[in-house]
């Protein structure tokens, strides 16, 4: 027998327990898989299970994971679905999640059919938003200086919010875009008139309009983490010098928006380990005065709930353009773990 259903129907009664859920932030309207980390989840007795696919655009990449084991790399998705194949007769859970951000491409889910039954998802009582730039979308994470970032080298799922949600058995959301920053985005032309991330962070799909983002009860964060400022701070040869009072200012007015909706989350402000010292120049100290900044910011709210955690400077071994590889992000989410378990006891 083969059960085949749709999104929108197991999503229309939320309980702790249900057949198919969204990951992260997906607007149940359009079922798009937009922000990095969004996808599917669902349980089922029998031996295989078909993720059919809508529209389709770009190149996303995904990994998909049966029981928990190893991820399988998805990157082909010219047929328009993803199987599972061949597991033996039981009890299966499988999870598919977007590597790749939303400027490689978007993916919408159609119908989930299996040759059995659905049975219920269970979900984390613990939840997990992180909110970042390249850093947290996992931007050239599987590649090797030098090489090209594309969909295939991103991977969301191992970067050092997704790693810390794992090991903490949280679920999570990521709202990340790579060159975002409070204040400014990365300094590669000017004028840049795209949105900085304060107001991509009110959009339910990263791609639907400012405000849509509705704020489900269901959805609410025990945890909040930004990890935001290091394209603020790009200038050379483009732009001035950031003004880091400026930039201070800002980033509590985004952080107090947040508040405003999750007002009993605690908050958890990640430095760069993208920035340091010595570059541009020993004279700007970008690595302290970012930290300096957010120093500035907890301060400013005056609360246990915020908590600073500096993510040291990375070394010489890097993924594509700089960015942070597989082993630095396993070291950020160390950090991270051990600040929120230090917090909330996890």
């Amino acid at each position: 027998m083969v059960c085949t259903t749709t999104i929108i129907t197991f999503l229309a009664t939320l309980s702790h327990a249900q057949a198919i859920r969204f990951l992260g932030r997906v607007n149940p309207t359009t079922k798009e898989l937009t922000w990095p980390g969004t996808g599917v989840s669902f349980t089922f007795t029998g031996t295989s299970a078909v993720v059919t696919l809508g529209a389709v655009s770009g190149t996303s990449s995904f990994n998909l994971r049966v029981d928990g084991g190893e991820p399988t790399l998805i990157s082909d998705l010219s047929s328009k679905k993803i199987s599972t194949t061949g597991l033996a007769q039981g009890n299966h859970t499988v999870v598919l999640r977007k590597r790749s951000e939303t400027g490689f491409g978007t993916v919408t889910i159609g119908n989930i059919t299996v040759d059995g039954s659905f049975g219920p998802d269970a979900i984390p009582k613990r939840k997990i938003e992180i909110i970042g730039d390249s850093i947290t979308v996992g931007y050239g994470l599987d590649g090797t200086l030098p090489c090209t970032d594309s969909a295939i080298v991103q991977n969301n799922p191992k970067t050092y919010g997704a790693l810390a949600a794992d090991a903490l058995g949280a679920d999570y959301s990521v709202v990340a875009w790579s060159g975002k920053g409070v204040t400014r985005n990365y300094a590669s032309g000017q004028p840049d008139d795209s949105p900085i991330m304060p107001q991509l962070w009110t959009r339910h799909g990263a791609n639907d309009a400012d405000n849509s983002y509705t704020f489900p009860a269901t959805a609410t964060p025990d945890a909040v983490v930004i990890n935001l400022g290091t394209n603020d701070f790009s200038y050379l040869n483009v732009r001035p010098a950031l003004n880091a009072t400026f930039f201070t200012d800002a980033f509590i007015d985004f952080v107090g928006n947040i508040r405003g909706h999750y007002p009993d989350a605690e908050y958890f402000l990640v430095t760069s380990p993208m920035l340091n010292d010595n570059y541009p120049s020993a004279e700007d100290a970008q690595k302290t005065t970012h930290r300096k900044s957010l120093e500035s910011v907890i301060t400013h709210f005056n609360s246990t709930k915020f908590h600073l955690v500096d993510w040291p400077s990375q070394g010489s071994d890097v993924g594509c353009d700089y960015h942070p590889n597989e082993a630095t992000h396993a070291a950020g989410a160390k950090l991270l773990v051990d600040a929120i378990k230090g917090a909330l006891n996890w």
